[in-house]
């Protein structure tokens, strides 16, 4: 894995702990140091709905973030990056009220962050339902 610092100084695995410590604590600000300063951020849904642009993901994440009521847990997989493009895959628990282990539905979270500008920034974020067994 490639952790060199871009210009900003952050490695590539402290801004991917970055963002998910932003979504952990409902931080938006913090969120926005993440993404890409550019108009295109894909996200996919775990129903498979997806917007295309950095400010359909803001405007979603400000109204989610405004939900007191969820608890979202993040177990690191994987972390690699190269030379202007790094990914993260997270398993996810997340629990819509936080009423605790009979609602969690557990993700697949994918995250690609390209350098820009010296910065690592998320490009992509795909959360995939993983089928609970039967």
């Amino acid at each position: 894995m490639s952790s060199a610092a871009g210009a900003s100084g952050l490695s590539f695995e402290d801004v991917v702990e970055n963002h998910v410590a932003a979504v952990t604590a409902r931080d938006l600000d913090a969120l926005v140091a993440t993404v890409t300063h550019g108009d295109r951020l894909l996200l996919i849904f775990p129903d498979g709905r997806r917007t295309d642009s950095r400010s359909d993901y803001l405007a979603f994440h400000r109204d989610w973030f405004a939900d007191p009521g969820w608890t979202m847990e993040f177990e690191r997989i994987a972390l690699d990056a190269g030379a202007g493009y790094g990914h993260a895959l997270y398993l996810t628990t997340f629990d819509q009220d936080g009423s605790g282990p009979q609602a969690p539905r557990s993700s697949w979270l994918s995250l690609g962050f390209r350098l820009e500008r010296g910065q690592w920034r998320l490009v992509h974020d795909q959360n995939t339902r993983i089928a609970a067994a039967q």
